[in-house]
């Protein structure tokens, strides 16, 4: 700001603004209005300027330890979130911060004022958000969802600051995971998990093997029983056809044209001598 006697000149330079105050020699000092830079108030009597950053502010929120989030499946999750605020430019919203949100300290460089309201303002608030998003989800499957909770946060903050000087551009959720010693407790039930679903893969093929055999065996089984039954059939079919008459015709053919013929004998060495019935007996 350039100074001479009792004339000044405010200057805002560049993602500044500047909060233009009129002190005159003697009453109260009073609001003159507010430019934005880059930009100057011109050679003026005593009007002076209190610098308001205006450019985009990102700050990181660590969630770890006894601040790590829980997921709706009571998994601890560690991670962290990122936010772009900035100061709303428009003229009364610059009022607005300087005269109701702390902005006009003259001992302080603005950039660290706008660091003040982070903290005063919109931390607690972005941290309560991002706690009650991820009680929404499992654990395991945050990841999936990053961007999608990253645009909720900033809708609902934004609708929360909505009242105030302060502009959210953006919510970002970074690195999200369980604990170390979490995640080796879910690799191991992942493992003997896989472990279960292998043997009991093994179990199924053994057991269609065996449905297999047994179908196998009960097939073949049928089959010998088939060929059995039709070789009694044929048999009995053979028995029933070996008639005395069929036999006592055989036995003669086999007589005729034969060089000798072997008859049985008794004990006292006479020939064996019978006949043969040719059919019913009949009376006279």
């Amino acid at each position: 700001m350039f100074v001479r006697a009792n004339y000044t000149n405010v200057q805002a330079p560049a993602g500044y603004a500047a909060y233009v105050v009129e002190r005159p020699l003697m009453g109260q000092t009073s609001f003159a209005g507010v430019i934005t830079g880059p930009s100057s108030t011109g050679l003026s009597w005593r009007k002076y300027g209190d610098l308001v950053s205006i450019t985009p502010y990102s700050y990181s929120e660590d969630f770890s330890g006894v601040s790590a989030l829980i997921a709706r499946d009571k998994l601890p999750i560690t991670g962290n979130a990122h936010i772009v605020f900035r100061i709303r430019s428009a003229p009364e919203q610059i009022r607005t911060y300087m005269e109701r949100y702390g902005g006009l300290d003259e001992t302080r460089q603005a950039d660290y004022i706008a660091q003040e309201s982070y903290s005063n303002y919109v931390k607690e608030p972005f941290r309560t958000l991002v706690r009650e998003e991820f009680a929404l989800y499992d654990g395991l499957a945050v990841p999936e969802h990053f961007a999608e909770m990253g645009n909720h946060i900033a809708s609902e903050l934004t609708q929360r600051l909505s009242e105030t000087p302060f502009e959210v551009i953006q919510v970002v959720i970074g690195n999200a995971q369980p604990p170390a010693v979490v995640l080796e407790q879910i690799a191991l039930k992942v493992a003997k998990l896989q472990e279960f679903q292998r043997k009991n893969t093994e179990q199924q093929i053994a057991l269609a093997n065996l449905a297999i055999e047994e179908a196998n065996g009960r097939a073949s089984g049928a089959k010998e029983l088939a060929i059995a039954e039709a070789q009694a059939q044929a048999n009995l079919t053979l028995s029933k056809s070996l008639t005395p008459e069929l036999l006592q015709y055989e036995a003669i053919q086999m007589m005729k044209g034969a060089e000798r013929i072997y008859v049985p004998v008794g004990t006292n060495g006479m020939p064996l001598v019978g006949q043969v019935p040719m059919g019913p007996a009949t009376k006279n």
